[in-house]
């Protein structure tokens, strides 16, 4: 029996043992940071929960099941997801049941009560293969207040043969009732010596990469796809530059705003840590310039008002220039993250 990742063994022979018992919770809750193969998981459990013929705990890859769930079409497996592209996971199932359009300019930001409720008409129905139905959510955090109500009815009463798989990043924040019927699977970042073997060791980014990601290998990979040792020059360069009063949140923010914003996101996250490191008297990254505990304060308040408010239609630039404003050596008031209204 072979975990999807070495570092999953333990909860692999968990879900294992229940199965194997007749145990299996009918909602298995995949939580813990980005990067380190929540969705890997359940893609694994989904697919051997749907094989024909598994082999010791595993699906066999080669019945029907197997090879239309690989394809992204077996009809006893709903994917709810606002953007599959995100999910490589899961990325194969259909549009319909993921609300991707790809004629939109932004994909969707939540699970929508539409799409609950199109799941439970799906699972009331008899299973096509006669096993099990599943109910993925990827991830559980995007469900709206009204989503979230009425996938917690159906966890309350589940229909006959029905496995919901949920993923979260960000448990806490999930009602409490809808936590409460599911049974939790805790991961975290494997051992600094794991991720490192899975993180290309030739890109002299690599270990800047795992430091940003947290130690996940999986988004440390993708921030190397994303070239993150240019973002982390032209930030830490530009974060300096408006320390020093050499440029100025508007210069910054047009600059910043071209770069890929899931990484710039992960690499300001970067550097404020190290900042705050540097200026609490502990060793830091030398290419980020020293600043005032004060000024970093006010960075950090807007920076986490900043990542909450990216998907709102405000307009991104006018956003980082209201974030790179309390770092500004320009600033008259440096010790507000706000600037004076007029």
């Amino acid at each position: 029996m072979n975990a999807p990742l070495p570092w999953q063994t333990t909860q692999w022979r968990t879900v294992g043992r229940a199965r194997a018992g007749g145990r299996l919770h009918h909602a298995l809750l995949a939580a813990g940071p980005p990067g380190i193969g929540k969705a890997q998981f359940l893609e694994a459990l989904a697919a051997t929960l749907l094989c024909d013929a598994p082999r010791e705990d595993s699906a066999c890859g080669e019945c029907r099941s197997c090879r239309q769930h690989a394809a992204g079409t077996h009809p006893d497996c709903t994917v709810l997801s606002p953007d599959p592209l995100q999910r490589a996971a899961f990325s194969s199932y259909p549009g319909q049941r993921c609300q991707h359009d790809s004629s939109r300019k932004k994909p969707a930001t939540i699970i929508s009560v539409d799409q609950v409720r199109e799941l439970r008409e799906r699972l009331h129905a008899s299973a096509h293969y006669g096993a099990h139905k599943l109910a993925v959510l990827l991830p559980a955090d995007a469900l709206n207040t009204a989503a979230a109500n009425a996938l917690l009815k159906l966890l309350e009463e589940p229909p006959d043969n029905t496995v919901f798989l949920l993923l979260s990043q960000r448990v806490a924040s999930l009602p409490a009732t809808l936590r409460s019927r599911c049974q939790l699977l805790r991961f975290s970042t494997p051992p600094a010596s794991v991720a490192r073997t899975l993180v290309e060791q030739d890109d002299p980014a690599s270990a800047l990469a795992l430091d940003l990601a947290g130690g996940a290998p999986l988004r440390a990979r993708d921030l190397l796809a994303q070239d993150v040792g240019a973002v982390w020059q032209t930030v830490c360069q530009g974060l300096a530059g408006l320390l020093g009063g050499a440029s100025d949140p508007l210069s910054l923010a047009r600059e910043c705003v071209k770069l890929p914003p899931d990484t710039l996101a992960t690499t300001l996250h970067g550097w404020l840590r190290q900042a705050l490191r540097r200026a609490s008297g502990q060793p830091g990254d030398a290419a980020v310039a020293a600043a005032a505990p004060a000024r970093l304060q006010a960075f950090a308040q807007e920076l986490d008002q900043f990542l909450r408010l990216q998907e709102h239609p405000l307009a991104r630039e006018l956003a980082l220039q209201r974030l790179f404003y309390p770092l500004w050596a320009g600033n008259t008031t440096p010790f507000s993250a706000k600037p004076e209204q007029s």
